[in-house]
């Protein structure tokens, strides 16, 4: 069975929530001590433990606190959302954080909450209102895990609205495909899996061309190109040109 986990503040809604989906679903939970406050600013909330072999997070918000606040400027952190990190609140940090997450999402929120989740950049699924989760979930959950076919999950790379499938060679940008050549491909997954790392030219060419390939470097700036000509803003400037070493893949532009 697919492995779902809840992510929750209220044990008496993870019991909710496995009961209506426990016959269907391997369910699993993960359990704050004492709030989100016991952590520190700088530790994560979800680790990689969490979500390993994961098919789908099930994400409580209507439990958590979003209270207005604002900068040294005056501007809400939601319009701006770089100063999330600095607000001292952390009910946005974890809303921060689940940005990074790139696994299928169901969030559960209340109507109040609307405004704030469409601003936090979250990427998700699907949203179930809290009111409606008796009636609702079940279908929500089967309709995610069936669009992203859960069994081929660990095969797939999203970062925002850019989608990679490792085991079709697919790219996809806002539901369009995007035609890559093999190299195209092997060196946007190499540098997409091994994200904020620089590589060298020629360590690019041992990787993705093979040791016996007889090309000079300049190879790689040519695919590097074409790569980033095919590719819409912002995801072209995500493949970074690192001077006088090689390039590398960061999602901070």
């Amino acid at each position: 069975m697919e492995k779902i986990r809840i992510i929750s503040l209220d044990p008496s809604l993870v019991s909710m929530i496995s009961g209506l989906l426990s016959k269907n679903y391997d369910i699993t939970s993960k359990k704050f001590s004492g709030g989100f406050s016991h952590f520190q600013l700088n530790n994560p909330f979800i680790e990689e433990d969490d979500i390993s072999d994961v098919a789908l997070l099930i994400i409580d918000l209507a439990n958590l606190n979003f209270p207005k606040i604002f900068n040294v400027k005056g501007s809400d952190v939601l319009s701006s959302p770089q100063n999330i990190d600095y607000a001292g609140e952390y009910d946005y940090k974890f809303l921060r954080e689940l940005q990074r997450i790139q696994i299928p999402k169901l969030l559960i929120m209340t109507i109040e909450q609307k405004e704030i989740i469409l601003e936090s950049l979250i990427r998700y699924e699907d949203v179930v209102l809290l009111k409606r989760l008796d009636e609702e979930l079940l279908l929500r959950v089967d309709l995610i895990l069936n669009k992203y076919n859960a069994t081929n999950i660990k095969n797939i790379i999203i970062i925002e609205d850019m989608l990679i499938n490792l085991e079709k060679y697919e790219l996809t940008v806002n539901g369009i495909v995007i035609e890559l050549t093999f190299k195209e491909f092997e060196m946007l997954k190499y540098l997409i899996s091994n994200e904020n790392k620089v590589f060298s030219r020629n360590i690019l060419l041992s990787k993705i061309w093979g040791y016996d390939f007889y090309g000079g470097n300049r190879t790689v700036d040519v695919h590097m190109r074409r790569l980033r000509s095919k590719l819409p803003a912002p995801y072209d400037m995500m493949f970074k040109t690192v001077r006088n070493v090689g390039y590398m893949f960061s999602q901070k532009i």
